[in-house]
């Protein structure tokens, strides 16, 4: 006779349907938006009641920031499997990939909602701050290059496709490999490693 499964424990239920609260608000930002993105809409797709959806989060504020916190662990999960080193190719391909991921589609509808929502902004600012730096550290460290410059080549690598990556939600995204490909052969002149005719 096959020997039951334990009963999981209060807080592990607990644990459990916050999770599932977080990951259905996730999939709705990225699938319908911030303004569809409801109460009634999460707690929908979650399948859980409205009242136990308000125990764990009472306000739409404090959901928010717990989804803050989710999908800014999710795209460190994608930095922490960077490849040790790499070089300036492994190091766009890294940045892209991070920009390529559902988290970053999620975190672009907060990012527009906190501009007008003051305490969505004030939950989002210092998380995104820990991932920037995160970022900026995981490809430093690919890079691996003690030149002074690349501090300010690896923000203008992450600026120049975050940039990149929010204009192909407009419209074709068939020449963005063409721009991963020219600035890949612009970091070499820029550092003084090969002529400007190789930039083209």
């Amino acid at each position: 006779m096959p020997t039951p499964s334990p009963r999981r424990t209060q807080q592990e239920r607990s644990a459990a349907t916050r999770t599932r609260v977080v990951d259905a608000t996730v999939a709705s930002l990225i699938e319908l938006g911030y303004a569809a993105t409801t109460i009634s809409r999460v707690q929908e797709r979650a399948g859980v009641a409205r009242g136990t959806l308000l125990h764990h989060f009472p306000h739409r504020a404090d959901l928010l920031v717990a989804v803050v916190e989710d999908v800014a662990s999710r795209r460190l999960h994608v930095l922490a499997e960077a490849p040790g080193t790499g070089g300036w190719d492994a190091a766009v391909d890294l940045v892209w990939r991070d920009l390529q991921s559902p988290a970053f589609l999620a975190v672009l509808e907060l990012w527009v909602a906190a501009r007008t929502d003051p305490d969505l902004r004030a939950a989002l600012a210092p998380v995104e701050r820990t991932v920037f730096e995160a970022v900026h550290r995981a490809v430093a460290a690919v890079v691996a290059d003690d030149d002074p410059r690349v501090p300010t080549l690896v923000q203008f690598t992450i600026d120049l496709l975050t940039g990149s990556a929010m204009t192909t939600l407009l419209g074709d995204g068939g020449t963005q490999q063409v721009l991963l490909d020219r600035w890949r052969r612009a970091i070499p002149v820029l550092l003084g490693q090969a002529g400007a005719g190789d930039w083209v």
